[in-house]
């Protein structure tokens, strides 16, 4: 198991993990704004930071 690092500042995006994965950070994904929208397989969803900080991901 790959043990990911905890301080965004470390990351440069996209960063390959595996042989598939990349990480993101929210700040690089987001650009400033409070959501994005993400088209997988011809369905969009919403990814938005709440006031908290935390994801919420919705279809």
């Amino acid at each position: 198991m790959t043990e990911k690092n905890q301080n965004p500042n470390l990351i440069n995006t996209p960063q390959s993990v595996g042989s598939a994965e990349k990480i993101y950070t929210s700040k690089d994904l987001f650009e400033g704004a409070s959501s994005v929208l993400i088209d997988h397989r011809g369905i969009i969803y919403t990814l938005k930071i709440t006031q908290f900080g935390k994801l919420i991901l919705t279809k």
